[in-house]
């Protein structure tokens, strides 16, 4: 039984710090309703399913941890794959989606970057069905090479730490390249 004294609602949860891109870090605070905006995150542009296995890249000191590993994953009923690491290196995270069958995968253009700087043919990469991007704008060779090296399109999601995903391509986008070689949502 839930006790009556259970936090819920309204009542405050957790606390991320912002990163600080237009000035100091400011708290970011979220209650117990929070969670729930990330089923969106989950559903509709990390396009999650029971059956398969996420994989986001993201440190857990940033609000990105909680939106790509935790709740909306667990609310639809995902399961997330974690690997720890002290120092990002594209040969030892590429293996892992053959080795795992890691089936939808999240990570900054930073990290894409560097990915495609390793012979991308060298690694399997089929289990992918779905990859997604946020925290900067994605570079138009990035999205190329994996364009090229999986079939797949990179959906891009932007968000802020005092909230969930604001602007994203989902389901049922197309991201094309614009005329300023730019990727850019279109509908199907």
């Amino acid at each position: 039984e839930r006790p009556e004294n259970a936090p819920c609602g309204d009542e405050l949860m957790l606390m991320f710090f912002t990163s600080g891109t237009s000035g100091y870090p400011k708290l970011a605070a979220h209650n117990y309703k929070y969670p729930l905006g990330h089923f969106i995150t989950a559903k509709y542009w990390h396009r999650v399913n029971p059956d398969g296995l996420h994989l986001t890249i993201s440190d857990t000191g940033w609000a990105k941890s909680m939106w790509g590993k935790l709740y909306g994953q667990w609310l639809c009923e995902a399961a997330t794959f974690v690997y720890d690491f002290d120092r990002f290196h594209a040969d030892k995270i590429l293996p892992l989606f053959a080795k795992h069958k890691i089936t939808t995968f999240c990570a900054p253009p930073t990290m894409l970057r560097m990915m495609i700087k390793e012979d991308l043919s060298q690694y399997d990469l089929s289990s992918i069905k779905h990859m997604t991007t946020a925290g900067e704008a994605l570079n138009p060779e990035v999205y190329r090479r994996f364009l090229e090296a999986t079939g797949l399109s990179i959906m891009e999601g932007f968000g802020q730490t005092e909230g969930t995903v604001l602007v994203a391509n989902t389901v049922g986008m197309t991201p094309r390249l614009g005329s300023m070689g730019k990727p850019v949502a279109s509908y199907d």
